[in-house]
């Protein structure tokens, strides 16, 4: 969200359209007992260095800052955000764009939901909407310049939630967090004519009941601080597969699954890192769909 006037109401039209065409890819139900059942989840999570460290507030889309494990304080930084974020109109259902040179502007926040720092994405690093929903943005700004500014970068888990683990999702875009038990994840999503893989599972009526602005934000497990996640979609009703998100499991069977949210996995990235620092496709084990995949 941007600070004044027409520059806000621009942001804000971009969240509406984002909520219009990609079926609201995230989303607040409209019961009173869901919000209710939200906002004293997201009360209770806390996080060491306030709720919001390490958020991210892009145009329409939430984020965060993350520090690949090997990485250097002279090294960039990255955000780590969704590919729908990254481009209207929309990443195609196999489309997968690497290294590319683009310009935004972030702005990075502490652990209050204040703007520490606002900064220069000026790479994109990596985007898809094929296997996951995943952008990863290379900012102007250094490891220790973020530091210097108050800024502190999450880590990624090396494996994703398992059934009934406690998360909380902040969101840099609306600086609030809801927060719930994860009932696992699902074999397959369908969106439109998007395919994500394990996608997590968050349900609006145990906590998650996330809006528009809350896509890219950061699924946080409650007990190791780390990411192993970010938001991506949402129920919203209407077509199933269309409207809303379907799952299907392994054995073909396809099913709408009413008031759950999807988050998508993180920890793919990891896989990708050329010792432990630098982003690449090339890396041996690397799980990410390529240009040509």
């Amino acid at each position: 969200m941007v600070a004044h006037g027409c520059r806000r109401l621009v942001v804000n039209v971009l969240v509406s359209l984002v909520t219009a065409v990609v079926g609201l890819h995230v989303v607040t139900l409209p019961s009173a007992s869901s919000a209710s059942s939200a906002s004293s989840a997201a009360f209770a999570a806390s996080a060491p260095g306030g709720r919001f460290a390490g958020t991210a507030r892009l145009p329409g889309c939430s984020g965060a800052v993350v520090r690949w494990p090997m990485a250097l304080d002279s090294d960039r930084a990255v955000v780590v955000t969704n590919g729908h974020c990254v481009r209207l109109p929309f990443l195609g259902a196999r489309e997968v764009l690497v290294d590319e040179r683009q310009w935004r502007r972030i702005e990075l926040l502490d652990g209050a939901g204040e703007v520490a720092l606002r900064v220069r994405g000026v790479g994109l690093q990596y985007a898809s909407m094929y296997r996951t929903d995943v952008a990863v943005l290379e900012l102007r700004e250094t490891y220790a310049d973020l530091a210097a500014g108050g800024v502190t970068p999450f880590a990624l888990a090396t494996r994703g939630p398992s059934r009934g683990d406690l998360v909380r999702i902040p969101s840099g875009y609306w600086t609030e967090q809801r927060a719930c038990a994860t009932p696992g994840t699902a074999y397959r999503l369908h969106e439109r004519e998007w395919d994500w893989w394990r996608s997590i599972r968050l349900p609006a009526l145990d906590g998650c009941a996330i809006r528009g602005g809350y896509s890219g934000s950061p699924i946080v497990s409650r007990e190791t601080g780390q990411v192993v996640g970010i938001a991506n979609t949402g129920y919203v009703g209407g077509r199933r597969c269309i409207d809303s998100a379907c799952e299907e499991d392994r054995r073909g069977a396809v099913r709408m699954r009413r008031d759950m949210n999807y988050g998508q996995q993180t920890a793919w990235l990891l896989g990708c890192l050329d010792a432990g620092r630098s982003f690449d496709l090339d890396t041996p084990g690397c799980r990410l769909a390529g240009p040509r995949d």
